[in-house]
């Protein structure tokens, strides 16, 4: 795999509505799954091709987290793991923030990955580790190979209708900061860059609290 090509998540357009239909449930929550992909590099590109999704249930395998606001069970986690590496396929752990059209983790989230993917390469045994966040019609993606992180370029939806995700655009949305990591799911990065600005209190907005 070249280090510098650029890597692309394809979801079959019937695995993007399931996964879209948990994460944006309505409810104005985060949620979380995984996604198993293969991969396939072309010399130009890689593509992570999605091949099943395993949706995690609110409460048993994505719960309140440690560190940040949900996390999911290490049981979850393990078994998924597994099923990946005897299938060789990719990890991707998924899960939602809030907005549309853009996205990026939280510092909390990169941490997240700092303390776990490397002994999640290590039960893969594989190239390919890394987590997801999804927003309305925006995607990023950290994704741990061999050869170090990479971020990823867009996923693509194929299906009755073609969609391309990108993230944000890193000139005009800032990281959220770890204190607003609550924050940052309901309003986004940007929204928290506005909120920093203001001198008017907000209340009863889900519980939303620094």
């Amino acid at each position: 795999m070249a280090d510098d090509a650029p890597v692309d998540l394809v979801l079959p357009g019937a695995l993007w509505e399931r996964l879209r239909d948990h994460l944006f449930s309505g409810d104005g929550d985060e949620h979380g799954a995984v996604i198993a992909a293969g991969i396939a590099d072309s010399g130009r590109a890689i593509r992570l091709l999605a091949r099943d999704v395993f949706l995690a249930e609110d409460g048993t395998d994505y719960v309140a987290g440690q560190r940040g606001y949900r996390m999911l069970t290490a049981d979850f986690v393990r078994d998924n793991a597994l099923y990946c590496r005897d299938e060789r396929l990719a990890y991707l752990a998924v899960h939602n923030h809030f907005g549309r059209g853009w996205v990026s983790f939280s510092d909390t989230d990169l941490a997240s990955h700092e303390r776990g993917y490397p002994a999640l390469r290590d039960i893969l045994g594989g190239p390919v580790v890394g987590g997801l966040v999804f927003a309305e019609g925006a995607v990023a993606g950290d994704l741990w190979f061999a050869s170090g992180r990479r971020a990823l370029r867009s996923a693509v939806v194929l299906g009755a209708s073609y969609q391309r995700m990108y993230p944000s655009d890193p000139a005009n949305v800032g990281a959220a900061e770890s204190r607003y990591d609550r924050q940052a799911r309901l309003f986004g990065d940007a929204g928290q860059r506005v909120l920093a600005g203001q001198r008017v209190g907000i209340i009863g907005v889900g519980g939303v609290g620094s």
